[in-house]
């Protein structure tokens, strides 16, 4: 009955599902196709949820996406991020993959743009969170950041910014000037899509 089920819910993948589902294969074997299903087709959900188990296989697929975005991050390390501004968005998707709260990150950059460190500063709810600039001020002298690239989720799925979206961008942009901190861009990630503040005249 179980493995019938399975076949036909397989046989009605595209490709790109299959796909995914082979890659998945090595990590969960036999239960890849039925986790997929579980997770509603969903990478990002998927993703979420292996990084808070604690069962071998989904430690295993962690520990991989923690690799991809090292490998992301070494490049930010060693190149100006106006150079590499798809690796940012990439970044940031991955680390926002599947979470169901919004939370708010800070990467810290120094006089030549690349990455010196990255940290997620603050935690919410479903539909908000809370920033402090004064802890933000604090981080960036701290790092001894000469820029900062700020960022948070939306896990409604619209990369719209809200009102208090843009207010909090002006407040952290005027608050770090007082230390000689630029704001490069405030990035709001929802799912597998981005917003920039910089690109839509915002910042």
């Amino acid at each position: 009955m179980t493995t019938s089920s399975t076949s036909s819910a397989s046989s009605d993948l595209s490709v790109r599902q299959q796909r995914i589902v082979d890659a998945l294969r090595p990590f969960f074997g036999a239960e890849a196709d039925a986790l997929y299903e579980a997770n509603g087709r969903s990478l990002q959900k998927l993703a979420y949820s292996a990084r808070q188990s604690g069962l071998p296989n989904f430690h295993r697929l962690a520990t991989g996406l923690a690799l991809a975005q090292e490998l992301l991050c070494e490049e930010l390390t060693t190149r100006s991020v106006f150079d590499t501004p798809t690796a940012v968005a990439d970044f940031l998707k991955l680390h926002f993959a599947g979470q169901p709260h919004e939370s708010f990150v800070v990467l810290y950059l120094d006089s030549r743009h690349s990455l010196i460190a990255f940290e997620e500063l603050f935690r919410g709810t479903l539909a908000q969170t809370s920033v402090y600039p004064r802890e933000v001020l604090k981080r960036a002298l701290h790092h001894d950041a000469a820029a900062l690239i700020i960022a948070h989720n939306h896990p409604s799925g619209s990369t719209d910014p809200s009102r208090a979206d843009e207010l909090l961008t002006q407040t952290l942009k005027a608050a770090l000037a007082m230390i000689d901190v630029r704001v490069l861009d405030h990035i709001v990630v929802a799912g597998a899509r981005t917003k920039s503040f910089a690109e839509i005249g915002l910042l």
